[in-house]
């Protein structure tokens, strides 16, 4: 099971890594490179843990794992790119709020990739339950959907406490 200590850590993590972004002009300084392949590395560690934890909560008969490891290895891949995505559009407010060049069209852009990125997941989510629902019982399909909800809410939740609120 993914433990509290080791989920707490990604997302102090990741908030460093936003904050080193947030001082930062638009070119990496090797502070920020170092957080971010900290953050890689501790991405890393805990996809096993993460993988352990859900295999441990859906129970999955043999022929059932192999083939929902495929589709959620796929998904996983998705949303490692819904992630970067978002990491760019808060990094791009953060210099932007920092250089004092935030304006109305700007932060116009921010929120629609941001509105974005949340359509591409849902849809991205809705792909992967269709896909689910083939291979285990629907009910095993949405407890999947569950658990990664609650662990994308938890490490959602950490982020967004970072990021300051426009004025």
């Amino acid at each position: 099971m993914i433990s509290i200590h080791r989920t707490l850590a990604f997302t102090v993590l990741m908030a460093c890594a936003l904050c080193a972004h947030a001082k930062q002009a638009a070119a990496p300084t090797p502070e920020e490179a170092e957080a971010l392949e900290q953050l890689q590395l501790l991405q890393v560690q805990v996809g096993p843990e993460k993988r352990a934890l859900i295999e441990e909560q859906l129970d999955l008969s043999a022929e059932q794992a192999a083939k929902f490891w495929p589709i959620y290895d796929k998904h996983q891949a998705a949303l490692a790119g819904f992630n970067e995505r978002r990491l760019k559009n808060i990094m791009d407010y953060a210099r932007m709020w920092n250089s004092d060049e935030l304006n109305d069209a700007a932060a116009t852009a921010l929120a629609n990739e941001a509105l974005s990125i949340e359509r591409d997941e849902v849809e991205q989510m809705e792909r992967t339950i269709k896909h689910l629902k083939g291979v285990v019982p629907p009910m095993t399909a949405v407890r999947y959907l569950q658990i990664e909800s609650k662990l994308r809410a938890i490490l959602r939740f950490q982020q967004a406490a970072e990021v300051p609120l426009i004025e």
